[in-house]
């Protein structure tokens, strides 16, 4: 996973990204690990975004329809 988040800050700040969009791209790039890694499983992207949400913490959802593209 940390190749992942790796590649996405790398992203953030090839395109300078402002700080709305880091949260996003971070977790993005987790959803898709763990879709990957999970061999297409959504319910696992899903389980991570709703552990994110019950945390309180104010990450915006991406969605783990991702695995289904």
């Amino acid at each position: 996973m940390a190749a992942s988040v790796t590649r996405a800050l790398k992203a953030i700040k090839r395109y300078d990204a402002g700080p709305e969009h880091i949260d996003r791209a971070i977790l993005a790039a987790i959803n898709v690990t763990l879709c990957l890694a999970s061999g297409g499983n959504d319910r696992v992207a899903e389980g991570f975004n709703a552990d994110i949400t019950n945390s309180g913490t104010r990450f915006a959802w991406v969605s783990p329809r991702l695995c289904a593209a």
